[in-house]
C-alpha cells in the first residue's frame, strides 16, 4: 500500500513538472499560408506570397531562407532576432527585408502577430530550412 502512494505521488511529480515546463515554452508559429506562387520568368525561381499567422508569443525557431524575402506585419507585434545584430521590433504597417541565408528567429509580441510575406525560391527545394543552435 506504501509503495502503490510512492508510485502515484512520483507519476503526480512527473507530470505537474511536465506541465509547468510546457506552459514556460512559447507556442510554435503556425504553418505559413501559401497565397500564390509565380514562376519568374527567364530564371529557375519562383517568387512565393504567403500569409503567417503567429498566436500570441509564438516563436518560428531559428531558420534560414534560402531566398530573399519581404514581409510586412499586418497586426501586432514581430520581433526579428538575427544572429549577431540588435532585436528588431516590428509593428502593424512596419515592414523588413531578410537576404537569403541570413539566420534568424520570429517571434510575435503578446497579442500575436499576422504578418505577409513575399520570397523567391528555387522550385522544388525548401525555402525555410531549421538551423540549430
Amino acid at each position: 500500500m506504501k509503495t502503490s502512494r510512492s508510485i502515484l505521488g512520483l507519476l503526480a511529480a512527473i507530470l505537474a513538472m511536465h506541465s509547468v515546463a510546457a506552459a514556460d515554452k512559447a507556442p510554435d508559429a503556425k504553418e505559413t499560408q501559401v497565397l500564390q506562387r509565380i514562376g519568374l520568368e527567364g530564371r529557375d525561381r519562383q517568387m512565393g506570397m504567403g500569409i503567417a499567422v503567429f498566436p500570441p508569443n509564438a516563436v518560428k525557431p531559428r531558420h534560414m531562407a534560402t531566398g530573399p524575402e519581404l514581409a510586412y506585419v499586418l497586426e501586432g507585434e514581430l520581433i526579428v532576432q538575427v544572429d549577431g545584430k540588435p532585436d528588431q521590433v516590428l509593428h502593424a504597417g512596419g515592414s523588413y527585408q531578410m537576404a537569403a541565408n541570413v539566420v534568424h528567429v520570429t517571434k510575435a509580441g503578446p497579442a500575436g502577430a499576422k504578418v505577409i510575406a513575399s520570397w523567391v525560391l528555387a522550385p522544388g527545394k525548401p525555402f525555410n530550412i531549421l538551423v540549430p543552435k
